[in-house]
């Protein structure tokens, strides 16, 4: 089974963001719960409860209420890497690395296209400068936009024909290019509740919000 996890990035720290959630409610009318952990000097990355699509749900209506922009990040069975940028409470740009992975076609007997990555088309959205106002350092754009082209930056993350074999890896070495913490971009919700948290995160910088709890017994 591949990895699935889904989260929302701002670029502004815990402290600020935290606190504009009070009050703040989940699709379903509830209290929006979940946890914020920073990701770079002036950057949070918040995770909420399943399913991990929710993190794309939320992150346009979150632009509007924090009053800045949102990247949601969706990874889906190690295939696919959705990125999302919302502003004002609207998507601005959408970058898919596998279009048409969820489209109805021919498959194999383990589920996989018929043809393998020899079918694949490329990834869509392939913009390094839509990804710049998240940025935490100078950026490389020319190594953003091969990273984005699913082109890896370590040859032992690609396959044959040196692209990406697990999403997870692609999103990872995206944020790492934009001068993010990538392991902790590349944390989920269910992990976390059950007190798995990211290398080198402490657990003195895990805010919690909206009722969420952590640890063994956690959601």
């Amino acid at each position: 089974m591949g990895a699935f996890y889904g989260n929302v990035l701002v670029a502004r720290t815990c402290a600020e963001v935290v606190p504009l959630l009070a009050g703040a409610t989940a699709e379903d009318g509830g209290a929006l719960r979940g946890y914020a952990i920073p990701a770079g000097p002036r950057h949070t990355v918040l995770l909420f409860p399943d399913p991990d699509t929710e993190a794309i749900e939320l992150a346009g209506p979150l632009s509007r209420l924090l009053g800045t922009a949102t990247l949601s990040s969706y990874v889906f069975d190690s295939d696919v890497l959705d990125l999302r940028v919302f502003e004002d409470g609207e998507e601005r740009h959408f970058y898919d690395s596998y279009p048409g992975y969820f489209d109805e076609g021919e498959t194999d007997e383990d589920g996989d296209p018929v043809g393998g990555d020899s079918v694949r088309p490329d990834p869509e959205g392939v913009d390094a400068e839509a990804f710049l106002p998240f940025a935490a350092a100078p950026v490389d754009r020319a190594v953003l936009e091969s990273v984005l082209r699913r082109v890896a930056l370590d040859p032992e993350d690609g396959g044959g024909d040196g692209r990406y074999v697990f999403a997870e890896d692609q999103h990872y070495d995206v944020m790492e290019t934009l001068g993010l913490d990538g392991r902790r971009l590349s944390a989920g919700y269910t992990g976390l509740s059950r007190g798995e948290l990211p290398e080198g995160l402490l657990l003195e910088e895990l805010m919690v919000f909206g009722g969420a709890t952590f640890g063994p017994a956690g959601d």
